[in-house]
């Protein structure tokens, strides 16, 4: 089994929205997958609620970070996606459970300097744990003057996926229905998480 650890360093960014489209891309490429959703906001695991029956299966389970006291080693799963709260560098203990665990760290950035600046806030942090770490720009306009300077300070900072996530409603939007937009036809992010997750498969030897 491949761990995944979604973190970023300021909150309402798209982490969730990542972790859920990613373990839903992986999950419609055949892998057995699972969510564990350690925000007490549980925003994770309301959208796992939401899931229609005849969805592709993914297990989850909703434990909050103070609680982890051991690395997750559930059974049966390829792929075990984490989704965590913003400012993991508050609870050291359980945190650094989460990164000695992960294979790769997936850590995605929104353009703009406020979040620009938080990101190089926590790099210090996030280089101190020496895990494998990718960068994804997130919520991004292409043609935006502070896309062009997120993708010139974020690779910089480290490797940025070759994929970018563009700002549209349809990613909103599949949060309520309980869907990854990789399942949703017509979308236009959905092969673009398919990419995402092809790359990140074979960053960790998938």
């Amino acid at each position: 089994m491949r761990i995944l650890l979604v973190v970023q360093g300021k909150g309402g960014g798209p982490k969730t929205a990542t972790a859920r489209n990613v373990a839903v891309a992986a999950a419609v490429a055949g892998l057995r997958v699972g969510t564990l959703d350690t925000d007490p906001q549980g925003s994770l695991t309301f959208w796992q609620g939401q899931r229609p029956g005849d969805a592709v299966a993914i297990a989850h389970e909703h434990r909050v970070l103070s609680a982890i006291d051991r690395a997750p080693t559930p059974d049966g799963l390829d792929l075990l996606v984490i989704d965590t709260p913003t400012a993991v560098e508050f609870f050291p203990v359980p945190t650094a459970i989460l990164f000695d665990a992960a294979d790769l760290v997936l850590v995605p950035v929104r353009p703009g300097p406020e979040d620009l600046v938080s990101m190089q806030g926590m790099m210090p942090y996030l280089r101190g744990r020496r895990r494998p770490m990718r960068l994804l720009l997130s919520l991004v306009q292409p043609r935006l003057r502070e896309t062009a300077d997120a993708r010139e300070i974020a690779g910089g900072m480290g490797t940025l996926a070759p994929v970018e996530i563009p700002q549209l409603q349809e990613v909103p939007r599949s949060f309520t229905a309980g869907l990854g937009t990789a399942e949703i036809a017509g979308t236009r992010t959905g092969p673009l998480f398919r990419d995402l997750w092809a790359y990140l498969a074979n960053e960790m030897g998938i």
